[in-house]
């Protein structure tokens, strides 16, 4: 008897298994409380520093619903911006930036309703009342989307589960990190010139150094980070009065922060270095860039730098 017990259990347990409902790695619509999101189905553009009235986002953009979309009254965008460069003490709260009423829905190509919905750099500062010295590159806006229904009831990220927000499947929009991005194209072969200029106090270091050949060239997986090639002194530890069993100074990398230049980095005897602050600039036909360099040893030179070809330079400052 207990064997025929125990048999009869082990039946309805595998019957419970094979009859069972499987168990899904995402929750489908129809078996959701009936609520609604917006599906991105596409996105293009970003937002240039250096090109902020023509940069934007344009995304396009399905809507759902038990009614094929016809039970949204609204789609909803705000927007906040992210300091990430400052600890936070530039950031602006979120705002309401644009309300898409459902009698601007169009029926796309597939037959969904849709809006192709444009965020303007520009008018996204407007929104915040930013200009473009309250912002920095690397930093983000967040815009925040929200649903209304014609009943009254709202979806956004909040209650929406993150099998909607985060599977490809649904790719539900409801919120979108939009970063700050500055394009750095520094690289090349340069020509420079240096002299010590007086900015070392260190006896003997005097030098004058002409057409100094290098190639400034990018290094690590950032594209803003630079070096050169051979020899950050520039052909200082080389000339004849400074006579150094290594002659060139690697390790000291130049960091682009949106036309903004430091220099940071050990050289390879251990020594520090740096940009003297406000020596970045770059001459009127913006062939030449001029910064002055130091270092914990207390050497410092001032380097004027062109590129081989004859091109021109951004602005660049520190």
């Amino acid at each position: 008897m207990k064997n025929l017990k125990k048999s009869f259990l082990a039946f309805i347990a595998a019957f419970a298994v094979s009859c069972g409902d499987p168990e899904l790695p995402v929750e489908l619509f129809p078996e959701m409380e009936y609520g609604a999101y917006a599906r991105k189905m596409s996105q293009t553009g970003e937002f240039n520093y250096f090109a902020i009235e023509s940069s934007a986002l344009d995304i396009h953009v399905e809507y759902y619903d038990a009614n094929q979309g016809a039970n949204i009254a609204q789609y909803d965008i705000d927007v906040e911006y992210v300091d990430m460069i400052d600890g936070g003490a530039k950031s602006v709260a979120r705002k309401d930036m644009r309300t898409i009423s459902a009698s601007e829905f169009t029926t796309n190509a597939d037959g969904y309703l849709s809006s192709d919905i444009n965020l303007g750099f520009s008018a996204t500062m407007s929104t915040l009342g930013l200009t473009q010295d309250d912002i920095d590159g690397g930093s983000y806006f967040r815009y925040w989307f929200t649903i209304t229904m014609t009943d009254g009831r709202v979806f956004d990220y909040n209650n929406t589960g993150p099998n909607l927000v985060s599977s490809s499947a649904f790719a539900a929009l409801f919120r979108l990190n939009a970063y700050i991005v500055c394009p750095s194209s520094l690289e090349g072969d340069v020509i420079v010139d240096s002299e010590d200029a007086g900015l070392s106090n260190l006896a003997g270091w005097t030098f004058s150094v002409t057409g100094h050949v290098d190639e400034l060239i990018k290094v690590g997986s950032a594209d803003n980070i630079y070096t050169l090639k051979n020899d950050m002194t520039c052909g200082a530890w080389a000339h004849p009065n400074i006579d150094y069993s290594v002659r060139a100074a690697i390790g000291p990398v130049f960091t682009d922060a949106c036309n903004v230049m430091s220099i940071s980095g050990s050289d390879n005897y251990g020594e520090g270095w740096s940009m003297l602050p406000g020596s970045a600039s770059v001459s009127a036909d913006s062939k030449v860039f001029t910064y002055d360099w130091y270092n914990t040893w207390g050497e410092a030179a001032r380097a004027n730098m062109r590129y081989a070809d004859g091109s021109t330079w951004p602005a660049l400052t520190n």
